[in-house]
């Protein structure tokens, strides 16, 4: 019981750092520009519009047989509902869930996200390269970058050497190879490139953000706090990321001379933006798709 309080504790440690900035630094009072509603509403349009789609498009490319795209998609959104509402990886098991009605597919499809997981990892490892690049990070970012692809091709080396060898154990034997299947060269490059288009359209997001907060708009910026995001949120921790999310964002923007108390309220107001109305529209599909499907169960 003890061990299990302290895992709760250090699991909310980065919420609490969170609360303790927001006490020190008063991001309330900074003074916002004219284009905050702008910059609010076409993040969120790009969310839906071209970064959601994208994120399913890509866990689509992993699946073995996979359904139509709109069902993908709705998946997606539903199992974003579970990583903002309970956080600790939750999502990736409800979206496998919620994917199709018949349950028996729930191993495979559970396995294909590990395989769209590690693809995006290789996706990170490029995309912290080119910003050490672009940014003259220095050598360690880039060795980083290379030792987290190296990690990743070796993991997939280990799988396909072990997979044949667990004859004995068919329920750890099937996810994997199936986990395996959909990380094919093929696929693996083509869930990365998607991952990087995915990230090509936060940094739009990021810089709509840096005129809200009268930034001088800059690319290197908007890559380095994307940077910073992805790589503080690689974890599954508290629900909706929170803490992590806005650590690696307030670190990657004060790195880049940001004000802290700018840096902080840009942080939780970015945030916020993406984990309101994903919670909102991801609430109202759960309940359409629960009712649709209890009504065919119904009529059957």
């Amino acid at each position: 019981m003890t061990l299990r309080y302290a895992k709760i504790v250090v699991r909310c440690l980065p919420l609490c750092l969170l609360g303790v900035v927001f006490w020190r630094e008063k991001p309330w009072q900074v003074q916002l520009s004219s284009s905050m509603p702008w910059a609010i509403a076409a993040t969120v349009l790009l969310n839906f519009g071209v970064f959601l789609p994208i994120k399913a498009a890509r866990w689509r490319v992993a699946l073995t047989d996979p359904p139509p795209f709109p069902q993908v998609f709705a998946a997606t959104i539903e199992g974003l509902l579970a990583s903002a509402a309970i956080g600790f990886g939750s999502g990736d098991v409800v979206r496998s869930a919620r994917l199709r009605e018949h349950t028996q597919r729930l191993p495979a499809d559970y396995a294909c996200t590990w395989a769209e997981r590690g693809a995006e990892v290789l996706a990170l490892a490029i995309l912290v390269f080119v910003a050490a690049a672009v940014m003259k990070l220095g050598a360690l970012a880039m060795v980083l970058s290379a030792l987290a692809a190296m990690g990743y091709l070796a993991l997939l080396a280990t799988g396909r050497w072990l997979v044949p060898r667990l004859g004995a154990w068919p329920r750890l034997q099937r996810p994997l190879s199936a986990g395996l299947s959909a990380s094919t060269p093929k696929r693996v490059a083509g869930m990365a490139a998607l991952s990087l288009a995915g990230w090509g359209s936060e940094i739009v997001m990021l810089v709509l953000f840096q005129s809200a907060f009268h930034l001088n708009l800059s690319f290197q910026v908007a890559l380095l706090t994307l940077v910073g995001i992805n790589a503080a949120i690689v974890i599954p921790t508290l629900p909706g990321n929170f803490g992590t999310f806005e650590a690696g964002a307030i670190m990657a923007l004060v790195m880049c001379g940001v004000p802290r108390d700018i840096a902080v309220f840009y942080a939780l107001t970015y945030h916020l933006t993406h984990a309101i109305p994903v919670a909102l529209v991801a609430t109202t599909v759960y309940l359409v798709r629960s009712h649709r499907r209890s009504s065919d169960r119904a009529r059957t």
